[in-house]
């Protein structure tokens, strides 16, 4: 399983990395097909990630999962993944309230992906507990707002 987690995670850095290309080119007045020349990638799926990231420019910003892919992926070690992680401003997920009234829906904070890395196996039982140790005060608050 260690494996696939890695390869999978190999994959999504590479793709997070190749987006952050194009934008950066792009940005850089780079033509789109240039961009296709050296990297690859056809000038129709450069369009739509370009499209993909005007839309949504927080697709390029760094987040919890990213970093721990790069730990999986073996591009950090877990000390740096670590530092990174216990320096992180997280945010907690909530259930928004109209009228007074709570929506039917979940909006996800970044602490959720830490959530999730842990019980995909991608955080050991020291790593939740250290974060969860740095991070008790806002856990307790987001717990008492819920």
């Amino acid at each position: 399983m260690a494996a696939l987690d890695a390869a999978a995670a190999r994959r999504r850095v590479a793709d997070l990395d190749v987006l952050r290309a194009v934008a950066e080119a792009n940005a850089a007045n780079i033509t789109q097909r240039v961009i296709h020349e050296h990297i690859g990638i056809s000038q129709p799926t450069i369009h739509r990630m370009l499209r993909t990231v005007l839309e949504n420019p927080a697709l390029l910003d760094e987040t919890p999962t990213e970093v721990i892919d790069r730990r999986t992926a073996g591009q950090i070690t877990g000390n740096e993944m670590m530092q990174v992680l216990l320096d992180w401003n997280f945010t907690f997920g909530r259930v928004p309230v109209s009228g007074g009234i709570s929506a039917d829906a979940y909006e996800p904070g970044s602490w959720d992906e830490i959530e999730r890395a842990y019980y995909r196996g991608l955080l050991t039982d020291d790593e939740i507990g250290r974060l969860m140790d740095r991070n008790r005060g806002a856990l307790e608050q987001a717990a008492r707002s819920a």
